[in-house]
């Protein structure tokens, strides 16, 4: 019941727009750039399509997640913690905290559990192998609406180290 309410609340709600799908800004496979890292995110699940799944590195907003989808931004080298989570939740944010390496491709794995009510946004990295499995059938998609304490992303999103 609690997952249906989430479901609406995200749809009606969220501040948080994105796009339809459109063309990748950014690989998700492939050599990365030379001097940063690229993370990709991932969200392929059959539960709670209609809510938007906030996505922040180091407290900077990089994209955002609805129904099957992804995006991807690049990270300079060093300490990153990625936080997901729904807009205004009352739940449990996802945490990932990765060590960026500079010419090194991530991707990241964007779910949630559902214990008792409680939503928990879950993380979890995966090869390379795995990704291009889960990533089959998604779109990318941008973020393009965001509320007024939060910046839209530029075409390739950047997350600075900590």
């Amino acid at each position: 019941m609690r997952l249906l309410a989430l479901a609406l609340f995200g749809a009606a709600c969220s501040p948080y727009s994105i796009s339809g799908p459109t063309t990748p800004s950014l690989a998700a496979f492939g050599p990365p750039r030379a001097e940063v890292g690229t993370v990709c995110v991932i969200r392929s699940s059959p539960w709670a399509r209609a809510v938007t799944f906030i996505v922040h590195d180091n407290q900077r907003l990089v994209g955002a997640t609805k129904g099957d989808s992804y995006f991807c931004y690049e990270a300079e080298p060093g300490a990153h913690t990625i936080v997901s989570d729904t807009f205004d939740s009352t739940d449990h944010p996802g945490r990932a905290q990765v060590v960026i390496a500079p010419g090194t491709r991530y991707w990241l794995v964007q779910d949630h559990d559902n214990n008792f009510g409680s939503v928990t946004s879950t993380l979890e990295w995966v090869d390379a192998p795995r990704a291009q499995q889960l990533i089959e059938g998604c779109a990318y998609r941008v973020v393009t609406e965001v509320p007024g304490h939060e910046q839209v992303p530029p075409p390739v999103p950047y997350a600075p180290a900590a």
